[in-house]
Parts: C-alpha cells; sequence; structure tokens
C-alpha cells in the first residue's frame, strides 16, 4: 500500500465509479457524499465514470444526487455508451441498439443512425438490457454474422445491486458473441476507448481511480498509470479479490475511508 501522499499544490483528479462505489442499485454507500465532498475540499476534481450503459447521463446524475445526496452535474458523468459511440463517429454506420437509453442517447449526440433491421446494420452496440430476448438475440447476431461490427459497451458479467449481485451487459454479450461467432470490440472500462475519454476530461495533477472491480477499475489505473483505490462495499469484499498484478496503492472498506488516506500533489 503506498503512503499518503501530499504537496502544496492542491490538484488532483478522482476517477470515481458508481455501482459499488456510491450506491448499491437504490441503497446508498453510506457517507459517500459527504466523503465526495471532503474530496473535493481536498482540492480533486470528481468525475463519475460507469460501464453502465442504460441510463442517459441526466438520469445518472439525477440518480447519484437522489440516492447518496451528492449534487452531481452531467459534466461529471462519462460511461460506457458514450465510448461506445466514440468509435463509431466517424463513419456513422446504420447501428442496432442491444441496450438503453444511454446507448441511444450517445449515438443520437453524434448523428449516428439507428435501426431494427439487422440487414441493414453495419454495426451492433450491445450494453445492459433489461427487456433483452430471443428475437433481440437473433436480430444482433444475424446482423453480425452478416458483417456488421460488433460493439460491447462493457464486459462485466455481474454489477452489484440493492438485492445482491445481478447479472451484467457482459452476459448478454457472451450470448450474442456465441450466436454470431465473433468477439466485440468493447468501449468501456478498461478498454482504450473510454481511457481517451478519460484523459480529455481530467485536468493537470495524480489521478486516483476508485473502484469495487478488480478487472476494470483497477486494469484501467494499470494501463493508464494511475493511482488506484480498491473499495470493498461492491464486487470485491477481500484483498483475496485481487489477481496478481492489478494490485491498488489502497484497499479501503468503503469510499468513507479515502479522503483520509490520499492527498493531492
Amino acid at each position: 500500500m503506498s503512503e499518503v501522499v501530499a504537496s502544496d499544490q492542491r490538484q488532483g483528479n478522482i476517477v470515481c465509479d458508481l455501482d459499488g462505489v456510491i450506491y448499491r442499485g437504490s441503497t446508498p454507500i453510506e457517507g459517500a457524499a459527504d466523503a465526495l465532498r471532503q474530496l473535493e475540499s481536498k482540492g480533486f476534481t470528481i468525475l463519475f465514470v460507469t460501464n453502465n450503459s442504460i441510463a442517459t447521463v441526466e438520469a445518472t446524475a439525477r440518480k447519484i444526487a437522489e440516492i447518496s445526496g451528492y449534487e452531481a452535474s452531467v459534466d461529471q458523468i462519462l460511461g460506457s455508451a458514450e465510448a461506445a459511440a466514440t468509435i463509431l463517429q466517424s463513419d456513422k454506420p446504420d447501428t442496432m441498439v442491444v441496450g438503453g437509453d444511454g446507448i441511444v442517447e450517445a449515438l443520437s449526440a453524434r448523428s449516428i443512425p439507428m435501426t431494427e433491421d439487422p440487414a441493414a446494420a453495419r454495426a451492433v452496440v450491445v450494453g445492459l438490457d433489461r427487456e433483452f430476448s430471443y428475437v433481440k438475440l437473433d436480430a444482433a447476431a444475424t446482423a453480425i454474422r452478416g458483417g456488421a461490427r460488433f460493439i460491447a459497451t462493457n464486459t462485466d458479467v455481474t454489477f452489484p445491486g440493492s438485492g445482491g449481485i445481478h447479472p451484467g451487459a457482459g452476459a448478454i454479450v457472451a450470448a450474442i458473441e456465441v450466436a454470431s461467432g465473433v468477439r466485440p470490440l468493447v468501449a468501456g472500462k478498461p478498454h482504450s476507448a473510454i481511457r481517451a475519454l478519460i484523459r480529455e476530461r481530467i485536468k493537470p495533477g495524480p489521478v486516483w481511480v476508485v473502484g469495487d472491480r478488480p478487472e476494470t477499475d483497477l486494469a484501467m489505473a494499470r494501463a493508464e498509470r494511475w493511482h488506484a483505490a480498491l473499495v470493498l462495499t461492491g464486487i470485491a469484499t477481500s484483498e483475496k479479490d485481487v489477481p496478481k498484478g492489478l494490485e491498488p496503492d489502497v484497499i479501503i472498506d468503503s469510499i468513507v475511508n479515502l479522503p483520509e488516506r490520499i492527498d493531492p500533489v
């Protein structure tokens, strides 16, 4: 574990996950909002980066405020849906969506046309879809076998919620991968598309990635040589859940403990 970082410059960035860090489903992580405000008072800029692609940016900001009590702005939110859209923004192919409003919003913002016709689709973007069905599986696999690009917002197989651990986008992506015989290009954490967007948003100073999932949050920090803090309120519940090579700088029971462990430089 690293020692507390300190300096008179007092600038830094917190790249903070949401599910399992700030809340679990509709249940807040106790003290999370106060911890975020303490970090800001110390000089950190907060950026929320989530692999959840279902919600729009506005809905995500509203959820943070309603559940945790921290008033997040839309400028503080960055998700895997936006990362997926950037992959397609240059050629703007007709795109089939298997997912929620977050993907539709991100594609629309970049004037990327959408279609439900497998024969017309030149790309398929897949995220968490609570109305996923055999019909959608068939359509997506057909489009991909016909040559459409296969973009996954993320491959998190589960996510923490109020009622425990639930199937994530990765479970849906896996079904389409098996049915189509094609592996997807992944946009979200820890992959390059979302890392590029984060680099555009962060300010001068050190970057601390705060998350609960080693294979996404810690792997992203490792790829960019950023600092990492693992909280034990989500997917990971002990140090034993950290694979070798992805060890974070600090492991804490909750984000509540983070302000006392780090300082901006």
